[in-house]
């Protein structure tokens, strides 16, 4: 567990956020955590750029979801849609700010959403991406998930994983990639040895890995996924996809 330390130690904690991925959850769960560890936040708002070229197309336009009325897209208006979500964002911000004793800026930038969050977290430790569901029932465990794979940023990942199921009272599950019994069985025994005294459950997996996670094995609302910034499953255009699906936050930790 790691103990509190006076704020502006670490690294900023990012927390990538847009218009569509907005959610409540993900940042009070960034903010407990940036106070626990004494850490700052520095929340990203990403306009998407797709959107904006989109609207000023003269063939798009949007239905409009109380009168059912049809009306041409304008960028502009959109623009002002997305700084007004930004402004209140940074209200929000400065509400848990105060209530959680944490520094924090909010910046904006355009571009894709995961790309910019990949690009926000090039020079962090530990980054939140996507929103999530609706938050589980009082009284339930949070399910935390992580990938340990032997390597030292896996390692990382998974202590993260560790104290974030400590902030959360959650259960954790890590994803063990292997074939044989053998090498299952030693990556079991170096998660415990990094996870220290924490209680492990085992999910085995094998070579693509995330993509394995869909169907009854996905992640739902209320869960968590801490992955290391490095893993070799971020290059993968595959599990990029099927992280951009996810309805969780997404933790990458460096």
């Amino acid at each position: 567990m790691t103990e509190p330390t006076p704020k502006g130690t670490t690294a900023p904690i990012v927390v990538a956020i847009n218009a569509v991925r907005r959610c409540g959850r993900t940042l009070e769960l960034a903010t407990t955590l940036a106070s626990r560890i004494g850490a700052d936040l520095d929340v990203v708002f990403v306009e998407n750029t797709n959107l904006l070229r989109l609207a000023d197309l003269p063939v798009t336009r949007e239905i409009d979801r109380v009168s059912g009325m049809a009306r041409d897209l304008d960028s502009q208006r959109i623009l002002r849609a997305l700084r007004g979500e930004a402004r209140q964002l940074r209200r929000e911000v400065s509400r848990l700010e105060k209530a959680a004793s944490v520094r924090s800026t909010v910046r904006v930038v355009q571009g894709h959403y995961f790309t910019e969050a990949l690009a926000a977290s090039a020079k962090a430790d530990i980054t939140f991406v996507h929103a999530a569901g609706p938050a589980g029932g009082r009284g339930k465990r949070t399910p935390l998930w992580t990938l340990f794979d032997g390597s030292p940023a896996s390692a990382r990942a998974l202590k993260m994983a560790v104290e974030l199921a400590h902030t959360l009272a959650g259960n954790l599950v890590v994803l063990v990639p292997g074939q044989f019994g053998g090498e299952i069985e030693n990556r079991k025994r170096e998660a415990q040895e990094a996870a220290e005294t924490a209680d492990l459950q085992y999910l085995v997996v094998a070579g693509d890995r995330l993509s394995q996670l869909g169907g009854p094995l996905a992640p739902r609302a209320g869960s968590v996924l801490v992955l290391a910034r490095k893993s070799p499953d971020l290059e993968d255009s595959a599990a990029r996809s099927y992280l951009e699906s996810l309805d969780v936050p997404v933790v990458l930790v460096a």
